[in-house]
């Protein structure tokens, strides 16, 4: 793998500008790991960037408790108001996070009238997560992306087990979805 390239495509970016969005979808981690995405989503809605926080995940790598149960209990314990937080408790991955957040927007509200959403992950998964949300989510709303830390993991992947991971998982997907035709060309 080209670190450089890698570094580039993945971190090279700056994705902490707070645009104000109709709804943020806050996507599933592992319980482990949750507390990190809840913090910049709280961080996100702090700034006024959302009134409407999707937290979402389903029971994926711990069977006993839902991604999205724990992103917001510790969305809650970052300060976020619990009626600023809808669960979405079906997605097993990016694309169904995609689809089912949607799902539960079209709920709530005229999916024509939305005009704008955020989608807030990690630094290492937001270049897949902007792709997958403007193949999946409506053309004429317009999508943006929220992290923290682009630097740090920029840094820490290399030498982190869990990072490097998934940086690594990221690049293969990625490839995958250039292959397929999905997405342009990265350069990876």
């Amino acid at each position: 793998m080209d670190t450089k390239k890698t570094d580039k495509i993945l971190f090279g970016e700056n994705y902490d500008t707070v645009v104000r969005s109709d709804y943020a979808i806050v996507l599933g981690a592992a319980p482990e790991y949750a507390k990190l995405r809840a913090q910049i989503a709280a961080d996100f809605y702090k700034k006024g960037g959302t009134a409407q926080l999707i937290a979402s995940g389903a029971a994926v790598s711990d069977k006993s408790v839902t991604e999205c149960s724990v992103l917001r209990r510790e969305l809650v314990r970052c300060g976020v108001p619990e009626e600023a937080i809808i669960e979405e408790p079906r997605a097993y991955d990016t694309i169904q996070n995609m689809t089912c957040a949607l799902t539960e927007i079209c709920k709530r509200a005229d999916i024509m009238k939305v005009e704008s959403i955020t989608v807030i992950t990690e630094p290492f998964h937001m270049k897949r997560a902007l792709c997958l949300a403007k193949i999946l989510l409506p053309s004429f709303i317009r999508v943006y992306g929220y992290t923290e830390g682009c630097e740090r993991q920029r840094e820490l992947w290399k030498n982190d087990e869990r990072l490097k991971n998934c940086v690594e998982n990221e690049v293969k997907i990625l490839k995958q979805l250039v292959e397929q035709g999905r997405i342009e060309d990265l350069g990876l």
